[in-house]
């Protein structure tokens, strides 16, 4: 088997893997699968129950006048806590979102024309992701306003690097693979939707296509996380909606698109334009107290719409999940202010939280304010008397789910897999009609700088349609390649040479990156 491999032609090497090279990639995809279950499990264990401790005390007590200063006080104490903690060396990168930081992570091999993963093993690996989990914890487990999900990408990255180091990873597709197979277990963990994990981990780095071979590895390593999940934790869906018929009239597809052009952009926009207000407002504080400003500013934000308007802190601090499975619920009648204070405050709560440095993630935020918005629609509509009483609130809410999510994130097949998967495919015509609008809407709205496109949407899996004739001329041009730490995003686009030199196409049979000509992302 060995010598067939070595008599294939370069596009046939960049379609096939060696055995050895298979059963061991496998093999240490299954090994980081499982660390990063455990990893990702602990911290929603810890975070889901500090949190529900914290907001059932608060039920129980809600008449008494402590409550709010309660409130305020956990959450200034886990901002002081967490603010000491990035002041010290290593501890930088886990401040904010993080998802940037996994991605420039994921990206930082591109910027050396040699095939040689050690630009990304020279920066933290196992250690980043305890660090991620510890600052999260102190984040979101005392009230802060976030999910947890782009928090643990930063951590399924960083160890899938790791055990890429551990096990020598002989190619930078190599370790790519491993990377991906990493962020797809963690938001696996989480989400339980091991098809849309796969598909987000491809399309967050990736941006404009899936590398089909990565995807089998993450879709791997998805199904291992999902597994344990099921056997060892009994988790199930995230969310429930009521059932749907699968036929939909045309007045339903129609409101569908309208949901997600009312919610996809200005979601978006207004997301991204209020955390630059909030940054801009915590900037002016000394470093070492600002994530803790940025916790008071939260809780102030939560204390005021529960003494003025009566709204419980949960619906606009944590990760809004209990919110999202209220209204999902069959006869969930709410007033259309409740809606639009939620999502006001909401956007307040994880502006001020990930603004100040909090370590959260924006993917679940943009999950709930997408489905508040669609409730909201729904209710305006309704008091119009411009869609018929018969229509299930939940259709509404489900398509401001997806839509804002790729709005947020721009992972539009991930978005459709997440509503297969958790709400069932009775739902999937309407979440792919308004992904499909809200993408297309979006195309060039980026919550997140750190994502890229890759040069050659046209070429396929080998890299075949690249337009440069010459294996060895740059696809890029002559330029230098940047340093693994320069800030220079100018750098970023004098990426690797076409694949004749590459490690996916060596010799040594380690695998592809897909000709990692494929997969070379510029900025977009």
């Amino acid at each position: 088997m060995a010598n067939l491999y070595k008599r294939l032609s370069k596009e046939q090497r960049a379609l096939h893997d060696s055995w050895d090279t298979i059963v061991r990639m496998m093999v240490v995809v299954v090994i980081m699968s499982v660390v990063i279950w455990a990893l990702c499990s602990t911290l929603r264990w810890i975070v889901h129950l500090s949190t529900d401790a914290l907001h059932h005390h608060l039920r129980a007590h809600a008449d008494s006048l402590h409550a709010p200063f309660l409130l305020i006080g956990v959450l200034a104490v886990g901002g002081l806590a967490a603010g000491a903690l990035m002041r010290l060396p290593g501890w930088r990168d886990t401040s904010g979102d993080g998802l940037d930081v996994a991605l420039d992570n994921f990206h930082c091999t591109y910027e050396h024309a040699p095939d040689q993963p050690q630009p990304r093993f020279a920066r933290p690996t196992f250690g980043l992701a305890v660090r991620k989990a510890i600052t999260t914890t102190l984040s979101l487990g005392t009230g802060g306003s976030g999910g947890l999900e782009a928090p643990v990408v930063v951590a399924g990255e960083a160890i899938g690097a790791g055990w890429a180091r551990v096990f020598r990873a002989r190619s930078e597709a190599e370790l790519r693979t491993y990377q991906l197979s990493g962020i797809a277990a963690a938001v696996a963990t989480l989400l339980g939707t091991p098809y849309a994990a796969a598909l987000f981990a491809l399309e967050v780095a990736y941006g404009d296509r899936i590398i089909y071979r990565k995807f089998a590895y993450a879709l791997l390593a998805a199904i291992i996380a999902y597994v344990l999940n099921q056997r060892l934790l009994g988790i199930g869906p995230l969310f429930e909606a009521p059932p749907h018929s699968y036929v939909y009239s045309l007045a339903e597809y129609g409101v569908t698109a309208a949901v997600a052009i009312a919610v996809s952009a200005p979601v978006a926009i207004l997301f991204g334009r209020l955390m630059g207000y909030t940054g801009a407002l915590v900037s002016r504080v000394d470093p070492i107290y600002r994530v803790a400003v940025g916790a008071v500013g939260c809780g102030l934000v939560a204390v005021g719409l529960w003494q003025g308007l009566g709204i419980a802190p949960y619906h606009v601090l944590g990760m809004g999940e209990h919110t999202l499975a209220e209204i999902l619920q069959p006869g969930a009648g709410t007033v259309w202010w409740f809606f639009l204070a939620a999502i006001i405050g909401k956007m307040l709560t994880t502006g001020f939280t990930i603004s100040a440095g909090g370590s959260a993630g924006l993917l679940i935020p943009s999950m709930y304010l997408g489905g508040m918005s669609g409730a909201l629609t729904a209710t305006a509509l309704a008091a119009l008397g411009l869609v018929p009483a018969s229509m299930e609130p939940a259709i509404f809410v489900v398509v401001g789910i997806a839509s804002a999510l790729v709005a947020v994130v721009g992972v539009p097949l991930a978005a459709i897999a997440l509503v297969l998967e958790i709400f069932g495919p009775e739902f999937g015509p309407p979440a792919a009609l308004a992904c499909g609008v809200t993408y297309v809407l979006t195309l060039r709205i980026k919550v997140y700088g750190a994502q890229r496109d890759s040069p050659d949407p046209d070429g396929d899996e080998t890299g075949a349609a690249d337009s440069a004739g010459d294996d060895d001329e740059p696809l890029f041009g002559d330029e230098e390649p940047g340093l693994p730490d320069d800030d220079d995003d100018d750098d970023d686009d004098d990426d690797d040479s076409d694949d004749g030199d590459k490690g996916d196409n060596g010799s040594n049979g380690s695998g592809s990156d897909d000709n990692d000509n494929d997969d070379a992302p510029t900025p977009r």
